[in-house]
Order: structure tokens, then sequence, then C-alpha cells
């Protein structure tokens, strides 16, 4: 099957069967499908919405704009939001402002879970916040997400719970 890797500030729309993939720290990725005609999206944006002084900006880069265009383009084909399922990863807690104490990443989340509420648009699975990357790989074939934790350490991180870890070494020979 093709694969498409997203680098940050970019975003992928298609109706073939195919890999997409990205990895995020603070970013976050929404990955979206149609259940019933098979188009897909996905994006890997950097912050929530441009700031005060910025004009004509790259419409990939914040989730105020890119998560709006790939649903948008999207509903050119399909206007039904019952017919949309999203999966929502990443905003960790990597990069904060010292400055103003804020959280990059929750921000991200914030913005992405907004207008996906906005549109109603169902969110079948996320995987958000904490504070560690995520390396996303999505299946537009079987509309499934498959995710691991960068830097994971099973013994020091709780966030695993009890997930198996054969679940993540398989994932990791699918990437190699």
């Amino acid at each position: 099957m093709k694969h498409r890797f997203l680098l940050p500030g970019e975003y992928y729309i298609t109706n073939e069967q195919m890999f997409i993939e990205t990895l995020l720290g603070s970013c976050v990725c929404v990955c979206l499908y149609n259940v019933k005609n098979g188009c897909s999206a996905m994006n890997h944006f950097l912050l929530d919405q441009p700031g005060k002084n910025e004009k004509n900006c790259d419409i990939g880069r914040f989730g105020s704009s890119s998560v709006k265009h790939i649903i948008d383009a999207l509903f050119t084909v399909d206007a039904n939001s019952l017919h949309y399922r999203a999966h929502l990863y990443g905003g960790a807690s990597i990069v904060k402002s010292v400055s103003a104490g804020i959280d990059v990443g929750m921000k991200n989340i914030e913005i992405a879970r907004l207008l996906i509420d906005t549109y109603h648009i169902c969110i079948a699975n996320e995987d958000v916040g904490g504070i560690r990357g995520r390396r996303i790989r999505f299946n537009t074939a079987t509309n499934t997400v498959i995710f691991r934790y960068t830097g994971f350490e099973p013994e020091t991180d709780n966030r695993m719970g009890n997930y198996d870890i054969r679940r993540y070494e398989k994932y990791d020979q699918l990437l190699r």
C-alpha cells in the first residue's frame, strides 16, 4: 500500500487506501474518515490559532484553519456529518511558554475538539496529552490508527496501564 508521511503544518486528503503517518509532540493530528465512501484526511498542526499580528498564514500550521479545511474538503463530497468519524492524537506537554505558562499541547487539543464538535462529528478514538510524543499510522483502508509513544519505557511509563507490550513490539516491526 502507498505511504505518505506528514511533516508539521501539512495535511492530506485522499480516497485511496494507504497509510498516512506522522510524528507528534505538542502538535496534534486529526484523522477523519467517511464510513460510507472511503474518503479520508489527516492533518498535523503546530498551534491552535494564528497570533494577532499574523496575516496570510499557512492553513496547515494552525488547528483553527487546518481542521476546518480538511472537514470542509471532505464535506464537499458528502456533507452528512453522521457519515464521519474522527481520531485525535498528540498534544503532549513538551513545549510550554515559560513566560506565559501556556500549555501548547492542551490548547491544540481544545481547538481540535471544539471544531470536531462544531461539525457534529463523533470522535471514535483519541489519545491526547501526557508528556510523551507519539508516532501515528492511519490506515485509510481500515480506518484504524496504530500509535506508539516515543521514548517508550514500559516499566516507568504509568500511562501505558495494562497494555500488552507485544502489541508495541509488533508495531515497531511494521515500521521498520
